[in-house]
């Protein structure tokens, strides 16, 4: 199809004709053709690894596309672009939406397209705009209602895909055969972004959970070893409040970049210890968690222990050390906004401290 002959590099690469023939392309055969496009770039100095806008678009006709959609390209910042494609963040989320989105029993965004180029990695996704819900905040956190809410979906998610054998054959999610090697790897990543940004996250994190982190780097990919020693399910792998979308009794997931197949309490805590004050967390912490584990048993999956569940939650805290450190030595977090996300979220991290986690780490 001549208007499909390349992905979008940039946002004004998205011409009518080319997102005409996107749309008719993927299921929409008796599409109105597009009269003309305008963008709204949204979400810009949040630290995002990709390039985020609101496309208003008129048709020549009646359509059965909504006249507002969200388009999803890569960053236009050549540095932030390549960590992403190197990581994997791009072909992950494209891929999601174009097998598992429709089936993972949370909700997540409508897709109207979804495709990548693997040899110059560029991607665009065009989902729905979810304008009209409300978005999380991470610097104002969420009531314990909401928590309450999030925390039931994603036992629902995890859940769905709980040692689910067709997800482990999937090579853009299940990684490399040899896990050890993936492992040392990130290893190598953080303690490279550590000494990029050791100073900064001084200042981020309580003293106690710095000096956790600090001797995460040595023992880091011995402790994702032990986390596949249990269920393994498919994880959000970046559920914080800047990617949820509240309705009534609702919540929608957005962001797939990072989601992964791992340990189901991953997800967990990165939601309780990023999303509620530090207060909130230490006294609701324990019925939160057994809210997630009777969700999990209402949806089938009853052979999860407790203690299980508990030294699951205490890895996936000392592993939510990965992509704050990683995020801060690679991403733009320069504006005032995206300093005082940082800073709030590196607070909260003192969950770290409060349940020991370094004593997961190998001497």
């Amino acid at each position: 199809m001549g208007d499909m002959s390349s992905i979008p590099h940039v946002l004004d690469d998205i011409t009518p004709g080319w997102l005409t023939a996107a749309l008719r392309n993927n299921g929409h055969p008796r599409q109105e053709r597009v009269e003309s496009i305008s963008a709204e770039r949204i979400g810009q100095g949040r630290g995002f690894a990709g390039s985020i806008a609101r496309l208003t678009v008129r048709y020549t006709g009646d359509s059965d596309t909504p006249s507002s959609l969200i388009a999803k390209l890569p960053s236009i910042d050549p540095h932030i672009r390549r960590y992403a494609i190197e990581d994997g963040m791009y072909r992950r989320e494209t891929m999601f939406y174009r097998e598992l989105a429709t089936r993972s029993a949370v909700a997540v965004p409508g897709c109207y397209f979804a495709d990548l180029d693997a040899d110059t990695g560029d991607f665009i996704l065009l989902l729905e705009d979810l304008g009209g819900l409300r978005g999380g905040s991470e610097i104002a956190g969420c009531s314990l209602d909401e928590a309450e809410l999030v925390v039931r979906n994603l036992a629902r998610l995890h859940a769905r895909w709980w040692n689910e054998e067709l997800i482990t054959g999937l090579d853009w999610l299940a990684g490399e055969d040899d896990s050890s090697a993936t492992f040392g790897a990130l290893q190598g990543l953080y303690r490279d972004a550590w000494s990029r940004s050791g100073d900064t996250l001084a200042a981020i994190f309580p003293p106690d959970t710095f000096a956790i982190a600090e001797r995460f780097g040595q023992g880091l990919a011995a402790v994702l070893e032990a986390s596949t020693s249990g269920p393994q399910t498919l994880n959000h792998g970046d559920c914080h409040l800047g990617n949820l979308f509240f309705g009534d009794d609702q919540v929608v997931f957005t962001d797939w970049q990072n989601v992964m197949l791992t340990s189901p309490a991953l997800d967990i805590a990165y939601f309780i210890q990023g999303s509620l004050s530090s207060e909130t967390r230490r006294t609701h912490e324990r019925e939160l968690l057994n809210t997630y584990r009777s969700t999990l048993a209402e949806n089938g999956v009853t052979s999860y222990p407790s203690e299980k569940l508990i030294e699951d939650y205490r890895r996936g805290l000392l592993v939510s050390l990965i992509p704050s450190v990683l995020s801060v030595a690679n991403l733009d977090m320069v504006t005032p906004e995206s300093l005082e996300m940082t800073k709030t979220i590196g607070a909260r991290m003192i969950a770290i401290a409060d349940w020991d986690c370094g004593d997961l780490i190998p001497a």
